[in-house]
């Protein structure tokens, strides 16, 4: 695979495309990048276009400079990349641009795999993960940000993974670290124009038992809300379902992607 530099309003996005077939494209979680999907790519690119890049401000794509869109991003990818419709599935935050992009194109989607979804606006009993983090990082400094972050119970499953927590902590150390350097530097998503109701594409919902309470409470929410949404719950699997139970997450896509249709590139 080679990287792309894809050029969008204010900056440009790294994207790689790798096989060839029903395109699939994902989306990483925050503080990682699209590194975090090596195992979905390797067993999925015998069988389709895989596509996967950094949201701005994560990975390799350029730093936010302005106004910009997580999900405009997302359609800017998958129209340099000749992609007319795909599956497609996110994970955390990656979950939450794709809920969002469902809801605005789903002219452009065959499916939605949602992995650990978040939900703007939801209550938690805690405070929120990414929260906790931005408040370490701004009162210690971003080194203690990421060993904050690094050491929350997000990341605890990734113990029966060494590998997947290696890679972890590479992205992390990597990480620009731009959301926790100002005020109002959220990821940018636009409102779910009928909330999730409206999302009309054929969805499957995925939580790891060893995740945290707050984000499995939103994966059951979103898939009761979310018309004729299937809901799984990977028995060994943590936030980073995609990594620390990559042979059951990545068989249940696969279950999932052969029950869609299959037009378009």
């Amino acid at each position: 695979m080679s990287v792309r530099m894809i050029p969008v309003q204010g900056g440009t996005l790294a994207a790689e495309t790798a096989g060839a077939g029903p395109d699939m494209v994902f989306v990483h979680g925050f503080s990682l990048d699209r590194r975090s999907w090596q195992p979905q790519v390797a067993h999925f690119a015998s069988t389709h276009r895989v596509t996967t890049y950094d949201l701005r401000g994560f990975g390799q794509s350029s730093l936010p400079d302005g106004d910009y869109e997580h999900g405009d991003d997302l359609l800017a990818v998958m129209d340099a990349q000749g992609i007319e419709k795909a599956l497609l599935v996110g994970l955390s935050l990656g979950a939450n641009v794709a809920m969002t992009f469902a809801a605005r194109y789903p002219q452009r989607l065959n499916g939605l795999v949602l992995a650990s979804p978040g939900l703007p606006g939801h209550p938690w009993k805690t405070e929120r993960p990414p929260e906790a983090a931005a408040r370490v990082a701004a009162a210690e400094g971003i080194e203690a940000g990421k060993r904050f972050w690094l050491d929350h119970p997000l990341f605890a499953n990734l113990a029966r993974a060494p590998h997947m927590r290696g890679l972890i902590e590479i992205m992390v150390r990597d990480y620009s670290a731009w959301h926790w350097q100002g005020e109002g530097r959220g990821a940018r998503l636009a409102p779910l124009p009928s909330g999730l109701e409206g999302i009309q594409v054929p969805t499957l919902v995925i939580s790891g038992r060893h995740d945290v309470d707050g984000y499995r409470e939103i994966a059951r929410h979103i898939a009761d809300r979310i018309a004729g949404a299937a809901f799984a719950e990977v028995a060994e699997g943590g936030h980073m379902v995609n990594m620390d139970a990559a042979d059951a997450f990545t068989s249940l896509v696969e279950d999932f992607s052969r029950r869609l249709p299959q037009d378009g590139r």
